[in-house]
């Protein structure tokens, strides 16, 4: 606690010690503190009706929720909206979570007030380890319009570099419609290759609230995914080409769309994520979106028919379903020709936020012993499995085989270095 700003500090609930190790599986957490949002997204899921309502979670609900999640093994927590960077207490949520022993805090955002350093240095030093934008555009006049918010994009920008210099993680969502999917390789070539962001999630939208009013009203942003499934296959190839380990999950996407990409698909099988909202109703994503999703008869004939949960029904209603065209037979997966290949080859100077964090430590000293090395790994919040020794123990020997980190044996121990400048891309 030594990191949070003592106004904060001073105002945390007390609370008795928690003794309780973490389950195997991580399980998230997920509490949507408002519904309110300074941002008026075209694609919108959620009705802006709601917005006019008294809808905030109340602050002692939310600490009561973080406290009930984690006796029950939760262990990774996210605070989401609407925009919970419009809560004030947000600060002191974050470092209430950190206090009662979430290892990892994340909140999803439109970024806009991350624009200013002392804010995003705040959430910072509250404890905040990820923060997961919502970015649907490769430049300002696409995203500006998407959001309706002009000079969201460029305040993005500088939320990003905000984050970058407080080694906070950062990943980003995308939420695919008419205006946005045939730039997806141009998105990639800026975030990723330009940037170093490497965190996606592509996002088939759902035709519900402010998404199904714009799509009737002349707006027309709706797409088949079919249509999007060859600009996303455009966009694997760019992460192919530099056979990069971590390629964009998909979120409502199904294998009949976009077959030989099941693994890097969310959702059309299981969650693992709980979520409760303003009013304090909890729900299990899993079930929720089983709840939300349909099957044809074609379904029943295709291999993954046990494993699917099917069509997201939203889309279905729109669109229909005359796209879903049963797998008879396991797909090739879409990285096949470059199975094998060694981890680097190709990258140049793109790394995995995993590689980010082991440079992050040697810049602050080099020979370190393994276990010194990753004990600052685990204080910094740059990448999600610092925990796990074998994830970063993989990034730094990729980092070895590129000729920037050196690893030495002297007197029975080993010792890492950093050795040189990251390649240029």
């Amino acid at each position: 606690m030594a990191d949070v700003p003592a106004r904060i500090a001073a105002e945390l609930p007390a609370l008795e010690r928690i003794d309780r190790e973490s389950f195997d599986e991580p399980k998230c957490f997920d509490i949507l503190l408002n519904y309110n949002c300074s941002a008026k997204c075209l694609f919108c899921s959620q009705d802006f009706a709601w917005r006019k309502e008294p809808n905030d979670l109340p602050f002692e609900k939310a600490v009561e929720f973080m406290y009930m999640a984690y006796q029950n093994g939760y262990r990774r927590l996210g605070f989401t909206g609407g925009e919970p960077t419009l809560r004030p207490e947000l600060p002191k949520l974050i470092a209430l979570a950190k206090k009662i022993g979430y290892g990892y805090v994340r909140i999803q955002t439109n970024g806009i007030r991350i624009a200013d350093y002392a804010y995003a240095k705040l959430l910072a030093d509250a404890g905040l380890t990820f923060v997961k934008y919502s970015l649907h555009g490769h430049n300002a006049e696409l995203h500006d319009k998407l959001v309706a918010v002009p000079g969201a994009f460029e305040k993005n920008l500088r939320s990003i570099e905000n984050l970058k210099k407080l080694n906070v993680g950062i990943g980003v969502n995308i939420v695919l419609n008419d205006l946005n999917y045939r730039h997806l390789v141009e998105f990639y070539e800026l975030f990723l290759l330009k940037l170093q962001l490497s965190n996606f999630v592509i996002i088939a939208p759902l035709y519900e609230g402010n998404m199904t009013l714009n799509d009737k009203e002349g707006a027309k942003i709706g797409a088949r995914l079919t249509d999007m499934a060859s600009y996303i296959r455009k966009a694997y190839e760019l992460f192919t080409k530099i056979n990069y380990p971590k390629p964009p999950l998909l979120l409502h996407f199904t294998p009949c769309v976009l077959p030989g990409y099941e693994q890097q698909m969310l959702g059309w099988s299981a969650f693992n994520t709980m979520v409760v909202n303003p009013k304090g109703e909890k729900r299990d994503l899993d079930m929720t979106a089983q709840s939300h999703t349909t099957k044809t008869a074609a379904c029943q004939r295709c291999v993954y028919n046990d494993r699917c949960i099917g069509w997201d029904a939203s889309y279905a209603r729109v669109f229909g379903t005359d796209e879903i065209t049963p797998l008879l037979e396991m797909p090739e997966r879409y990285d096949a020709p470059t199975r094998g290949r060694p981890a680097h080859e190709g990258r140049g100077g793109v790394l995995t936020d995993n590689e980010q964090c082991v440079l992050e430590v040697l810049k602050r000293r080099n020979d370190l012993t393994t276990k010194q090395f990753l004990d600052v790994a685990e204080s910094l919040p740059i990448c999600k499995d610092c925990k796990d020794e074998n994830a970063v123990m993989n990034a730094a020997e990729t980092l070895i085989k590129m000729g920037v980190v050196e690893r030495k044996f002297v007197k029975g121990k080993y010792l890492w270095s950093r050795k040189a400048e990251v390649p240029a891309a």
